[in-house]
């Protein structure tokens, strides 16, 4: 799964996010659709279908692969993306910990499913990533290369990010960040880094 992400790190923002957690989407559930029927045609004569069990092998395979090269590490890009600055750190939190209690109960329920309903599970399982890629297509935004007031558009939220950035510019003019050494400032004065480098010249010149 590891080498199946470098795609992913290296062409993140080139392509956009929608298109490709569609397909990939469609790609984990026709995996598990085929683990389906694959169990579906062989479950009662594993031993004369080798080919069979070697097939499903290979779906899993590339059910990790397709997951691994985007929704493995696009997921968490678009947690990220979507959420204003003031409210980030609670939706990053709140997106991670709605994904590893999802994990949680995935891992709690899939061993009864498949003991109770056996391929049924796979076939659920497919349905609900189908249902998935069908979410992200109608229902999430393109947000490749998209500032904080451009997010604010796309989601309707017009002025939480545009306020978020007059705080940033708050609290830069207030520690001095805004001002380049050297430089007049807005009010015609030098700016506080610059009379300090002169006043230790004074000082070492007077000395």
């Amino acid at each position: 799964m590891f080498i199946a992400t470098i795609p992913s790190v290296l062409y993140i923002d080139k392509l956009s996010r929608k298109p490709i957690l569609t397909i990939d989407a469609i790609g984990m559930a026709t995996c598990h659709i085929i683990i389906a029927v694959i169990v579906v045609k062989s479950r009662d004569s594993w031993d004369e279908h080798k080919a069979a069990e070697w097939a499903a092998v290979a779906m899993v395979w590339l059910f990790l692969i397709h997951f691994g090269y985007n929704w493995g590490p696009c997921a968490w890009i678009l947690v990220a993306e979507i959420w204003p600055l003031s409210n980030r750190p609670y939706g990053i939190a709140l997106g991670a910990s709605s994904n590893w209690m999802n994990n949680f109960i995935v891992g709690q329920v899939t061993p009864d499913l498949l003991s109770g309903i056996s391929y049924g599970a796979y076939i659920i399982f497919g349905l609900l990533t189908y249902s998935g890629a069908a979410f992200i297509w109608w229902g999430v935004p393109e947000t490749k290369r998209l500032g904080l007031e451009e997010m604010d558009l796309v989601f309707g939220s017009e002025g939480v990010s545009r306020g978020d950035i007059e705080r940033m510019e708050v609290v830069r003019r207030e520690v001095g960040l805004d001002m380049i050494p050297g430089e007049m400032n807005t009010n015609g004065d030098v700016s506080p880094v610059t009379e300090n480098k002169s006043e230790r010249g004074e000082k070492i010149h007077a000395i």
